[in-house]
């Protein structure tokens, strides 16, 4: 799998994948550094946070690696660090050859949807309780993220979640 994968230094805020083909799309893991993953509504002119994946997490979009849907997230380092990555063909190769790999998917595929419930159910909490959970729950996340960062997660603006953090 060696020659398969794509080692990068990435800084801070750099984006490492924008919208696209599917056949474009890369499987992505940092050892170093969170990541985050963000769709931009058109219709409301923001970004929204989709998704983040702690150090030593695989980073992957199932509808797009497995169904080849059209890649929607921008994803964007939090951290400067070591990142690697694999594109989605070569990602479908290894796991046609190696079992082990198809059922690891299979568990990320679980878990990317559990994150997604998770974050539908905390979208619809209010305001206050959204940045509450979303703060206990992603300590860590919310220590190194911008508070722009912050508030796309929880659907919020960026006044708006400094003006309830201040009231927490």
């Amino acid at each position: 799998m060696i020659p398969l994968c794509t080692e990068q230094k990435a800084i801070k805020y750099e984006q490492l994948e924008s919208p696209g083909p599917a056949e474009q799309g890369r499987v992505w893991f940092s050892a170093e550094a969170m990541i985050h993953s963000y769709y931009h509504n058109k219709k409301k002119g923001i970004n929204c946070g989709t998704q983040v994946w702690k150090r030593n997490e695989v980073i992957l979009f199932t509808s797009s690696l497995l169904s080849g849907e059209e890649r929607s997230n921008y994803i964007q380092m939090l951290e400067p660090g070591l990142v690697l990555s694999m594109s989605y063909p070569d990602a479908l190769t290894v796991r046609e050859a190696f079992p082990e790999v198809a059922a690891h998917i299979e568990q990320l595929i679980i878990q990317n949807d559990q994150a997604y419930q998770d974050r539908i159910r905390l979208l619809h909490e209010p305001s206050q309780e959204r940045v509450r959970k979303f703060e206990a729950e992603n300590r860590l996340f919310c220590t190194i993220a911008s508070t722009v960062t912050k508030a796309m997660h929880v659907g919020l603006s960026r006044q708006g979640y400094t003006r309830i953090k201040a009231n927490l």
